[in-house]
């Protein structure tokens, strides 16, 4: 099995900005993913533009704008 981490990220799209954690390979970085192409960005423990929280959200990537990673709030 292939180990794998969660990192924090924020999605724009033209609705605004979804906050959420994606999954990539241990040691993985955000640029290496985005590179694979995917056709969905999925989010996990997803924070919609209006406020609202989904336990999972699946965005297509031609409707994202950009993506970056965000720090978590301790």
């Amino acid at each position: 099995m292939v180990a794998r981490q969660e990192m924090a990220v924020e999605v724009l799209t033209i609705l605004g900005w979804y906050r959420g954690s994606i999954t990539l390979p241990a040691g993985g970085r955000l640029l290496d993913y985005l590179n694979t192409k995917p056709e969905m960005i999925a989010l996990a423990r997803a924070v919609l533009p209006d406020g609202a929280s989904q336990p999972f959200v699946a965005i297509n990537m031609d409707h994202v704008m950009a993506i970056r990673p965000h720090e978590n709030e301790s």
